[in-house]
């Protein structure tokens, strides 16, 4: 399976006293993680390891209940340093996921900025990498998704940052994800579409979602926003909280409304929840044409 770096290979049979690290997840079977983690890093790191705080947490990468754990290198004192394991293109990251019986497996190593694991219904997560990952300068940061296959990680397609992608698997979308870190996804479901909406305001700094934004849901148990491309004749769709995904998602809609057709051609469409510009994103259409216009062909309609 390859990856966008060399598999660190450290291994060792010493058997090491408990070293002082930070308070971590209590999970069943986090302690052989941890076990294994030292025994790995022993030769290297010796006496002198220690795991900080974030160096394991608990993660939801294919959403089925099962807690897994997400390893952070960028979070190990090794030998008297942080960068041990951290470099210009992020630092290593494992990700161990949860299997029946409780023990974690080891199914994916990166070296990588960040791991995002927001389709965990999907099995699908999103690794920011080096430019050099995706063929370009460094300093252009890449956005390539994988995917889980039992316990196989495969890759699948770069999203690019504020230009429209079409994906075809694991789920037929359409998908517009910002620099500023906010997302607009349109997803096939069965013959009718669904708007996925991931604004900034409505997450806490750890990537949880708001206390704000579940107030601003709770007194209709839903999110009324309007949507208008080229600022033409809004409309209304509700929203409701996707705790999975931890976006904003609209109920099934029939891709022949116009206003999925007036996505192609347009140039911007902003969305709105009431007047406050607090609550208003605009995104580019940019690429939508090819983007919007497969996914409803994906979706039987085109």
């Amino acid at each position: 399976m390859p990856f966008p770096f060399p598999r660190l290979l450290v291994r060792s049979l010493a058997c090491l006293s408990l070293f002082a690290f930070a308070p971590l997840p209590a999970l069943a079977d986090l302690q052989s993680v941890l076990q294994r983690e030292r025994t790995e890093l022993a030769e290297m790191c010796g006496a002198t390891m220690q795991f900080l705080e974030g160096f394991a947490r608990e993660v939801n990468v294919d959403g089925n209940g099962a807690p897994d754990i997400l390893v952070d290198y960028g979070q190990l004192s090794c030998d008297g340093t942080r960068m041990m394991f951290c470099g210009s293109a992020g630092c290593t990251q494992k990700i161990y996921l949860a299997r029946a019986d409780g023990s974690h497996a080891m199914v994916a190593e990166f070296l990588a900025y960040e791991l995002r694991f927001d389709r965990p219904s999907e099995g699908t997560f999103l690794a920011v990498l080096h430019g050099g990952s995706c063929g370009r300068a460094g300093v252009e940061t890449c956005f390539q998704r994988y995917a889980l296959s039992g316990e196989t990680v495969e890759m699948l397609q770069e999203e690019p940052r504020d230009r429209w992608s079409f994906a075809p698997a694991p789920v037929p979308s359409a998908t517009l994800a910002t620099s500023q870190g906010d997302s607009l996804r349109l997803v096939c479901d069965g013959g009718s579409l669904r708007i996925q909406y991931g604004p900034t305001w409505m997450w806490e700094e750890n990537g949880s979602i708001s206390q704000h934004a579940r107030d601003l849901a709770r007194a209709q148990d839903r999110l009324e926003i309007e949507i208008e491309v080229d600022g033409g004749q809004p409309t209304a769709v509700p929203f409701m909280i996707e705790e999975t995904a931890r976006v904003l998602q609209s109920p099934t809609l029939a891709p022949g409304q116009p206003f999925f057709a007036a996505l192609m051609p347009g140039s911007f469409v902003e969305l709105h929840l009431g007047g406050s510009l607090e609550h208003l994103r605009s995104f580019t259409l940019k690429g939508s044409s090819q983007a919007v216009g497969g996914l409803l062909q994906a979706c039987g309609r085109g």
